[in-house]
């Protein structure tokens, strides 16, 4: 195993009781050396992701008992430290990122043609092991991305690592590559669908942006062709369907979890229209309404790694970051409880020195 100087313990955000309590902040959390076929990374910036939020309150996929302790997190930035000794790919000084998955099994037919974020025997960051809200995470090389040396700060890329490969992948799955096509992005001042909408305007597609009245100027300012508020909910189709002169929108990224984003989604979508679910939640659709414009609903998982990688480029050489809210890991739980409520208009990240 190569090392360089490494403490024995650290700052870290830990759960160690039943769900819905705080997190733990300990300044004497142990640091994991790695077995074998690990690496150990020393975080530079962790994000704060609306998953963290599911480990702590048990919302799926946590799962029904908890697994505590936990240090929870699944985005994080930083540069490899120590390496075991099976390890070939990455050596210390490589600078690496990590997201919703620890672990791939690398053998199953999913991982096998480039859908590493469907292999059935994955484990999570922040869920099956201890997670990025500390500074120093154990990883399996086979779930790092390579990750630049850059003036970007680690900051503004960590949130690539899910929330842009998310976006990424939400928005290929709707099909729509044609530049002038319309895309809709619900939820799209939060931290997918920010990224989405600023993916779709990189392709030079259309964009309808979906959120509440108060988040009208974050989406204007990144230059999307219409906005509509969802507080008067029996008019958003027609005013899509307005905006896109009847014709409705050939993509729908649904970043948003209110049920409803999905059953209006199906009165503004074009026929033959693409609808992505990257929001969670409980819907009741009639079949029905999208057998007469052929729709389909399709469930998006996290990006591959294929996304992400792209996520992080675009990132650095396009420029096509997030704005973020730097915030101290004592501050967790307040960061958890902000995103829960909706109540961010920047993406939340820890910076650690």
């Amino acid at each position: 195993m190569t090392t360089v100087a490494i403490p024995s313990v650290q700052r870290a955000a830990v759960l160690t009781e039943e769900y819905g309590k705080p997190h733990t902040f300990r300044t004497n959390f142990p640091v994991s050396q790695p077995r074998a076929s690990q690496v150990l990374v020393k975080l530079q910036a962790s994000g704060v992701c609306s998953g963290d939020v599911n480990p702590r309150d048990g919302y799926p996929p946590a799962p029904k008992v908890p697994q505590r302790p936990l240090v929870t997190g699944h985005e994080g930035v930083g540069i490899v430290v120590a390496v075991g000794g099976n390890v070939k790919a990455f050596k210390v000084g490589d600078r690496v990122g990590m997201g919703w998955r620890s672990e791939v099994c690398r053998t199953c037919g999913e991982c096998a043609r480039g859908d590493d974020n469907l292999c059935q025997n994955q484990k999570m960051n922040g869920y099956d092991s201890n997670g990025t809200f500390q500074e120093y995470v154990t990883i399996s090389p086979a779930s790092l991305i390579a990750i630049p040396f850059t003036t970007t700060p680690a900051a503004r890329i960590v949130p690539l690592l899910c929330a842009g490969g998310t976006a990424l992948a939400g928005l290929r799955a709707t099909g729509v590559t044609t530049p002038g096509k319309w895309v809709c992005v619900t939820g799209a001042a939060g931290g997918v669908g920010a990224l989405a909408c600023r993916y779709a305007l990189h392709m030079k597609l259309k964009v309808v942006a979906v959120d509440s009245a108060q988040k009208a100027t974050v989406c204007e300012a990144m230059g999307v062709h219409a906005f509509v508020d969802y507080e008067t909910a029996d008019t958003v189709v027609s005013r899509i369907n307005t905006v896109t002169d009847g014709n409705g929108v050939h993509g729908v990224v649904v970043c948003s979890a209110n049920p409803v984003s999905y059953s209006q989604a199906l009165g503004y979508a074009a026929v033959g229209g693409r609808i992505v679910s990257i929001g969670p939640s409980m819907v009741h659709l009639h079949t029905g309404h999208m057998m007469v414009k052929g729709l389909s609903l399709i469930a998006q998982c996290n990006g591959s790694t294929r996304d992400i990688q792209d996520a992080v480029r675009l990132g650095v050489e396009d420029g096509i970051l997030p704005q973020v809210e730097v915030v101290r890991i004592e501050k967790i739980d307040e960061a958890l409880d902000k995103l829960k409520a909706g109540k961010t208009l920047e993406r939340q990240v820890v910076e650690w020195s």
